[in-house]
């Protein structure tokens, strides 16, 4: 693993591609992400399994907390020589976490009763952390009511970037007229999720495992073509959607989603790497923490929406920054995601975004 080829971060061989395809029928870039998850974890959780099966052969003493510990530092080992950087944090979290289970998994297959019903016990817990997305009725009720509100006034939204400002405008607005004093985070989350699916995308609820109006789909997708941030109608939807996802899991998550996403893009058949798009996604976020943080942040954000005088306030400039990158520029060019380059645009986006959302 340490030598065998790796340049692009979410991509797979052919073959497993067309047999995820044969088997569940997704399209291409979804296939190729499958795909790549599955075969990564298969790899890096032969590394505990290996590790448990190396060390129980020897007898050691304390034999579980050895693999448990080196199991993971050998994965992140492995794959630093790999990529020949060292891992990015969403990595790291993935590799530690999947050595760490296949470490339990050879302990188990080495007859350590504690290992099987630990395996077992952490699969459970960790099915419940990645599934427990489900909006609660009361808050999905107030996200229906805001969207509603938003396609009800659709006709007097402008065209252009001024339509974003009107957007954010209505939904905040209907969110501030309805804490009345009260706390001010929960109608907040509502507005989000509104805009998360009338601007961004109707996969939301999906999300959320809730439902939609199928019936008002046409006026969604009308409202979305009128949006733009700097001329362009893909950034507002990269800023909805990453703030909804904040609201129905949590930050490093939905950077985690926006970040495979780019990844994703940058295999072939995808629009390419964009750091462009990163920005908005970060944009979203910070938004969405920063109404969802405490009630003294919420009502700020509140203020700030009222006042606003233009997108750059929620969504700055992106002078600069590359994007349509495929895999291959990508990974030679800009090191891949844990590349020297890759930083320092990254950390050029965060001082823009830290900048446009300074507390005045």
């Amino acid at each position: 693993m340490c030598v065998l080829p790796d340049p692009r971060p979410l991509s797979a061989p052919d073959w497993s591609i067309r047999t995820v395809q044969s088997l569940i029928g997704p399209s291409e870039p979804k296939a190729r992400f499958i795909a790549a998850v599955t075969l990564r974890t298969l790899g890096v959780g032969m590394i505990g399994v290996l590790t448990a099966m190396a060390v129980q052969a020897i007898s050691l003493r304390r034999t579980a907390v050895i693999v448990l510990a080196c199991a993971p530092l050998l994965a992140v080992g492995v794959k630093w020589i790999n990529f020949g950087y060292f891992p990015i944090r969403e990595q790291l979290f993935f590799f530690v976490t999947v050595a760490f289970f296949g470490g339990l998994l050879g302990l188990a297959a080495c007859r350590n009763r504690n290992a099987a019903i630990a395996l077992v016990s952490l699969t459970a817990l960790l099915f419940v952390w990645g599934t427990s997305t489900r909006v609660p009725e009361d808050l999905e009720q107030a996200a229906r009511a805001i969207g509603q509100h938003l396609l009800e006034n659709a006709s007097e939204i402008s065209s252009g970037d001024q339509a974003f400002d009107q957007l954010l405008r209505l939904a905040f607005e209907y969110a501030e007229e309805n804490s009345h004093g009260n706390d001010p985070v929960y109608p907040n989350k509502a507005a989000i999720l509104a805009l998360g699916v009338v601007m961004g995308d109707d996969q939301i609820v999906r999300v959320g495992r809730s439902e939609i109006d199928p019936e008002r789909k046409l006026e969604r997708e009308a409202l979305r073509r009128k949006v733009t941030v700097h001329g362009r109608g893909d950034l507002p939807r990269h800023f909805a959607v990453s703030a909804a996802l904040v609201v129905l899991s949590n930050e490093s998550r939905s950077l985690a989603v926006g970040i495979a996403k780019e990844a994703s893009d940058s295999n072939p058949g995808g629009s390419g790497f964009s750091f462009v798009d990163m920005v908005a996604n970060k944009s979203g976020i910070r938004l969405a923490v920063q109404a969802t943080q405490n009630r003294e942040s919420a009502r700020m954000i509140q203020a700030r929406v009222a006042q606003s005088s233009g997108p750059s306030r929620f969504i700055p400039g992106i002078d600069g920054l590359p994007e349509g990158l495929s895999s291959d520029v990508f990974q030679a060019q800009y090191g891949g995601l844990g590349g020297a380059r890759t930083r320092d645009l990254m950390a050029e986006i965060d001082r823009r975004v830290n900048e446009a959302y300074a507390i005045p």
